[in-house]
């Protein structure tokens, strides 16, 4: 049995969009995890109490099917969904819906809990689920597998880390990694194509001043799609890795 259920409505904004009047996809992940935080502090579960206890709550995958990305002034409802949790990860869903109660997006997020002094993860305790009434779970949800970029097709861009790419965490942005994925993908891909589904996987934190390196390679599906595999790097070691898939618009 899944938890809690909440709700909130948002009309999508120009400067959330591309220039093909589409939501982007760094936009509306942002503005999902927002729906989670206002969860939370309508039930008194808030950022600063997860502060005071040296507590934060991180992303470790998500996994995003897309019917439909929402478009520019579109009134969207955005929902969230506390489903399970074990020791070390708990299990939320996003979803989007049009106001016809048609489902554009869902996603399937892992997220676990960081000590900030140690930046390591710790055991994901009952008491800071208990408001979320989520089920305890013994076993991990398993994801789809991410293919490994192809070193021998790839192309790389590099980006260093700004300001204002930090967030209250002290590290990237979960969202950012999106604008560093998409910025090394060709354009005839960006035009040509609509973005079907996502896994994406933060495997090491990225810190103010690192220079990274944003890997991409491309795969030709059946059925007019394309899969983009991809890799950023930091220091050497991975930080992130994706697949998207593609539809032909």
């Amino acid at each position: 049995m899944s938890g809690l259920k909440f709700r909130n409505n948002h009309i999508v904004a120009t400067y959330e969009c591309d220039k093909t009047s589409n939501m982007t996809l760094p936009s509306l992940i942002n503005n999902m995890v927002e729906t989670s935080g206002l969860q939370s502090h309508a039930l008194g579960n808030t950022e600063e109490q997860m502060s005071e206890r040296g507590l934060a709550w991180i992303i470790i995958q998500y996994d995003i099917k897309i019917n439909r990305m929402p478009t520019r002034r579109e009134e969207i409802t955005l929902e969230t969904e506390a489903l399970s949790y074990n020791r070390f990860f708990t299990y939320r869903a996003f979803r989007a819906f049009d106001q016809a109660d048609n489902l554009l997006v869902e996603v399937i997020t892992t997220f676990g809990v960081m000590e900030m002094t140690t930046r390591k993860l710790t055991q994901v305790s009952k008491e800071l689920i208990a408001p979320y009434q989520a089920e305890e779970i013994r076993t991990m949800l398993r994801a789809p597998k991410i293919k490994p970029v192809n070193k021998e097709t790839a192309t790389s861009m590099p980006f260093r880390v700004r300001y204002l790419d930090i967030d209250g965490n002290m590290h990237v942005n979960n969202a950012k990694y999106f604008d560093w994925i998409i910025n090394t993908i060709d354009t005839d891909i960006l035009e040509n194509y609509l973005i079907e589904a996502v896994t994406i996987k933060y495997e090491k934190e990225v810190g103010f001043g690192n220079m990274i390196e944003s890997t991409v390679s491309v795969e030709q599906l059946a059925d007019n799609k394309v899969m983009t595999a991809h890799v950023i790097e930091n220091g050497g070691g991975n930080a992130c890795i994706a697949n998207i898939t593609w539809v032909k618009r």
